[in-house]
């Protein structure tokens, strides 16, 4: 039988381990929502290289023009990124969802959905490409003064 020392010991080790080895905590995160005050946004998003430029952030952030340049930079990086040459047939749509204030800027909720191929003329030497799908999509730009950030959000109806 093991010692009374050894016993204290174990039991020790137990109470002070106990619930660091996945036992779940009684507490949950608090939701996030509308009112939840975010941090300011820190980085860029990436762009898609191909025949539209990167937008030009405006001088002055307002509800507009955080808009238009929200709308302008999804809509640009989408259709570069479904552009397959010079006889891609392109069908997008995108369109601002929201536009929320924030104490170091804005949040805008954007969604996008579209299709493109590649159908060169007769006689071409161009070939058919493939159909490339672009299923709806909903992100969240944050927008600062010096900082461009996006999430996925929980996607929205399909743009039309």
């Amino acid at each position: 039988m093991p010692s009374l020392t050894l016993r204290i010991a174990v039991l020790g080790l137990a109470a002070l381990t106990a619930g660091c080895f996945g036992m779940p905590s009684s507490e949950s995160p608090a939701p996030v929502d509308a009112t939840t005050t975010v941090a300011s946004p820190t980085g860029t998003v990436e762009f898609n290289d191909g025949p539209k430029e990167r937008p030009d952030r405006p001088a002055r952030l307002n509800e507009s023009s955080v808009r238009e340049f929200v709308y302008e930079y999804q809509y640009r990086s989408v259709y570069n990124g479904l552009w397959q040459g010079e006889y891609t047939e392109m069908s997008l749509a995108c369109r601002v969802d929201t536009v929320t204030e924030r104490s170091w800027g804005y949040d805008v909720i954007v969604t996008c959905t579209g299709s493109s191929t590649t159908d060169p003329p007769a006689g071409s030497t161009a070939t058919e490409g493939p159909i490339s799908d672009y299923f709806t999509q909903s992100y969240r730009y944050s927008v600062s003064a010096d900082a461009l950030t996006r999430e996925s959000v929980e996607n929205r109806d399909p743009v039309s």
